[in-house]
């Protein structure tokens, strides 16, 4: 299956963990999409956990999860600091967007409570201004209420494995957002849950350019 009828998405992880809890269940569930997965940096400022360890975390949870169609990226950066937010667009647009052939762009929220996610989110625009790239927001852990979902992707089949891949982050064990009741929290929705739906991962598709 591919996901919306997408041969190839370009996935900005702002964290090690951002992509791997917003939609891991998503990636393995349409095998047949190809999913490009960016992480821009090592962690947050003033993060203890933050270093090159979290990189290896990553590539130990998609290994776990058995995703054949993730390529993992990594910036070099340590920090989202440390590049402006027009030196994060050259160097996407110039290093990968460019180049991809991709269908849509998947990032954070611009209603999320962690300003380095609003950072990353507010590059979406930019990055699609001379492209039909799609532009598909998704939910974390730090979204605020008022963000509003407008796609579900049913991931219970393989919601089991999700969780299996994340204790694969153990420096973010500690984190209230990785105990398990928390996590069944982020992953249901009333709505959802009335139609047969048990886990999902949300999404809002701010624009879908088809074909």
């Amino acid at each position: 299956m591919k996901l919306l009828g997408l041969d190839r998405v370009f996935c900005l992880s702002p964290h090690p963990d951002d992509v791997e809890l917003a939609m891991l269940g998503t990636i393995k569930k349409y095998t047949d999409t190809k999913f490009d997965v960016i992480c821009l940096c090592q962690g947050s400022d003033h993060d203890v956990t933050t270093g090159e360890d979290r990189l290896q975390e990553v590539i130990d949870v998609w290994k776990t999860a058995d995703c054949k169609n993730v390529n993992l990226l990594f910036s070099g950066t340590k920090f989202i600091k440390d590049f402006g937010q027009d030196d994060w667009i050259t160097y996407l647009e110039q290093s990968y967007i460019n180049k991809g052939n991709y269908g849509a762009i998947f990032l954070p929220n611009e209603k999320d409570s962690h300003w380095e996610h609003i950072l990353v989110s507010g590059l979406g625009p930019a990055l699609i201004r001379a492209s039909k790239i799609s532009l598909i927001q998704y939910y974390t852990p730090s979204t605020q209420d008022d963000w509003d979902p407008n796609f579900y992707v049913d991931i219970t089949k393989v919601y089991d494995d999700k969780l299996e891949a994340l204790t694969l982050f153990k420096s973010q064990a500690h984190r209230y957002y990785f105990k398990k009741k928390v996590l069944n929290s982020f992953h249901s929705d009333f709505q959802c849950c009335k139609k047969g739906m048990d886990w999902v991962e949300k999404f809002k598709i701010l624009n879908f350019f088809e074909g």
